[in-house]
């Protein structure tokens, strides 16, 4: 049997290195180490897919640009990255948004931080798109409690998806995510365990987040966190978006009700209190997206362009 047909990882780890760091061509090494150049190409494709190489790609490109800097100008943001939107709707456009914030994850990321994860459908996508990155000392927590449908991008499996391709430490939320009486959630908080979770979010000091208008297809309804009528109340006491459960106002303040009480997991106060990595698109949410802007909820944003003018074009309170 020849050894290209099931090589070693030392050895395409030493094609690897030679091309990515020596920068030879594919022709010189396999002159060096007496291999065909198929070969050599072989070896390479194989590096990338046993992790031997991940190739994080800069996202200057998104950061680079007029709308960009007015963005991050206006609201007052760390970092902005703004993808094209040309042609793009719906599921195809939030995944070309969620590549790019995938990318930026890792540079969004420090040694020793403790990364808060939130979750639904443009959370998942990141979780999914995030190269294999290895970080050193880092922990992914989530943000609420879990959810019974394992078949729905949950807090729970985002968070755990991230974490393996950071190489973090992964703490999930043994709690339910919302119960059925505020009395029955407060003795949950009490439990030794619960409490001690709970105090544990404290530690998170970056979030990746997204967000959902207060409309009835909205993602609280969708994981069975909120009923319709709910969701209607709050819009009707002034809420327009929901960050990780939580209601807020077109300025980003709290609009609380019984469902906050019912609710476990991070609290305005706490989402607040984070470096938030905020990933969002599409139009519709406009409103919510000015909100948590205003409201501080949000350092960093990845956005389509077509949101991104929308923001601009809006007056801040």
């Amino acid at each position: 049997m020849q050894r290209h047909q099931h090589p070693s990882n030392k050895i395409i780890a030493e094609v690897a290195w030679m091309y990515y760091v020596r920068n030879l061509n594919q022709g010189e090494i396999a002159e060096a180490l007496s291999l065909s150049r198929p070969t050599v190409i072989s070896y390479l494709k194989l590096a990338k897919e046993r992790n031997i190489v991940c190739i994080q790609v800069a996202p200057e490109h998104y950061r680079m640009n007029q709308t960009a800097d007015a963005l991050k100008e206006k609201y007052g943001l760390k970092t902005v990255h703004v993808v094209p939107s040309d042609g793009l709707n719906g599921e195809t456009l939030t995944r070309a948004v969620c590549e790019v914030a995938a990318y930026h994850l890792p540079n969004f990321l420090t040694e020793g931080d403790v990364l808060g994860v939130s979750w639904g459908q443009t959370v998942h996508f990141v979780s999914e798109l995030v190269p294999n990155w290895p970080i050193a000392n880092v922990t992914v927590r989530q943000l609420l409690g879990s959810l019974a449908n394992p078949l729905l991008s949950t807090s729970e499996s985002c968070s755990t998806e991230i974490a393996r391709r950071l190489d973090a430490e992964c703490i999930t939320f043994n709690a339910p995510a919302v119960v059925s009486s505020v009395g029955l959630a407060a003795a949950l908080r009490e439990e030794p365990i619960i409490r001690e979770q709970l105090e544990g979010l404290h530690k998170c000091n970056k979030s990746l987040f997204s967000l959902s208008p207060c409309t009835p297809d909205t993602h609280v309804v969708q994981f069975k966190i909120a009923t319709v009528d709910e969701v209607e109340d709050y819009r009707l006491r002034g809420a327009v978006g929901i960050i990780a459960g939580r209601f807020i106002d077109a300025d980003g303040q709290a609009v609380l009700g019984e469902l906050d009480e019912r609710l476990i997991g991070a609290d305005h106060s706490l989402l607040r209190h984070m470096e938030g990595l905020l990933v969002v698109s599409g139009s519709f949410k406009r409103d919510a997206t000015r909100a948590a802007l205003c409201g501080g909820f949000a350092d960093h944003l990845v956005t389509d362009m077509e949101l991104a003018k929308l923001l601009l074009a809006e007056e801040t309170p």
